[in-house]
């Protein structure tokens, strides 16, 4: 997981996938690792996987408002206001 954040921050996105990919692997309720995730599916055009993985992190840690953020930005992206709305509504008050 840690190796990924380094692997983001000099620009390697192919090596941080891979290191959030196994982070998951370990361990499936790493919802830091799939928030991560899906913003890297977000950076690649993948909205429909990016939504995935956002909302596996809300199921796991619904404390954590990275996840809604994202996802009410990945709603946005497809029309849903609605829904964009009430998801940056529910990061506010995470």
């Amino acid at each position: 997981y840690n190796i990924g954040h380094v692997a983001t921050g000099i620009g390697d996105l192919g090596l941080a996938y891979q290191n959030f990919k196994v982070a998951v692997s370990v361990n499936n309720h790493h919802a830091e690792s799939f928030n991560n995730l899906g913003v890297l599916e977000l950076r690649n055009g993948g909205i429909f996987a990016a939504k995935s993985n956002f909302s596996a992190s809300q199921r796991l840690a619904p404390y954590m408002f990275e996840s809604f953020f994202n996802a009410g930005l990945v709603t946005y992206k497809l029309g849903d206001y609605q829904e964009s709305y009430k998801l940056v509504k529910q990061a506010l008050t995470a």
